[in-house]
């Protein structure tokens, strides 16, 4: 009897290994089969820039920079061709979108000297988002009395929400007018840090703190 017993306990021996064998073996497949915590969006990367772009994409941040500065420093009273030619401006201007339209004078390091540019900066509240157009730029005689040029930045009247608390992602924005990002899109990413993707005839760009890179078609 003796011996049965040690039979019997070591037969209950082998099952007990077994069974916890079996069991850890699920739970080892259990937690492969466990989905993982998703992999962080990688950040688009850049590509090659045509070649023939890259001219318009330096102007664009020349621009976009200065219209940036203008636009930030403090308000000083202007000299009376600029008065006259922001007034010219207002008067020329017919198809303001809604809100609150700013003019400032810009004028960067190589820009025309026979000229005044003014540059009509549509404006809402923060919480209602960024315009993204249309804003206007205007370049009049010296005088600031004649209109030599006006161009809208977009074609119809664009807000953007504000962006998500904590999001990175950058905001998408088409453009049908120009086939790189503008120096509207590098001032809007200066303004507001945001991360702006323009999509174009040429493809996708990315502009972040005022910088244009090709992310590519």
């Amino acid at each position: 009897m003796a011996a049965d017993a040690v039979t019997r306990n070591a037969a209950f021996s082998w099952i007990a290994i077994i069974a916890m064998s079996a069991t850890t073996a699920g739970c080892a497949m259990q937690q492969a089969k466990s989905p993982g915590a998703p992999a962080p969006q990688a950040p688009p990367q850049a590509a090659v820039m045509p070649p023939d772009l890259q001219a318009a994409v330096q102007d664009a941040e020349l621009w976009g920079h200065a219209l940036y500065d203008s636009y930030t420093a403090p308000k000083v009273e202007n000299d009376k061709a600029v008065e006259r030619a922001i007034a010219t401006v207002h008067h020329s201007v017919k198809d303001h979108c809604s809100g609150a339209y700013r003019a400032v004078v810009v004028m960067p390091p190589g820009a025309p000297k026979d000229r005044i540019v003014i540059y009509d900066i549509g404006e809402v509240s923060a919480s209602q988002g960024m315009v993204v157009g249309r804003h206007y730029r205007v370049e009049t005689t010296l005088d600031g009395k004649g209109v030599l040029l006006g161009e809208p930045s977009t074609t119809g009247c664009v807000t953007l929400p504000p962006a998500a608390t904590g999001s990175a992602a950058p905001s998408t924005i088409a453009d049908d007018l120009s086939p790189a990002p503008n120096e509207y899109h590098v001032f809007l990413s200066l303004m507001y840090g945001r991360n702006l993707e323009v999509v174009t005839q040429a493809g996708h760009w990315l502009v972040e703190h005022g910088k244009i890179s090709y992310i590519g078609r």
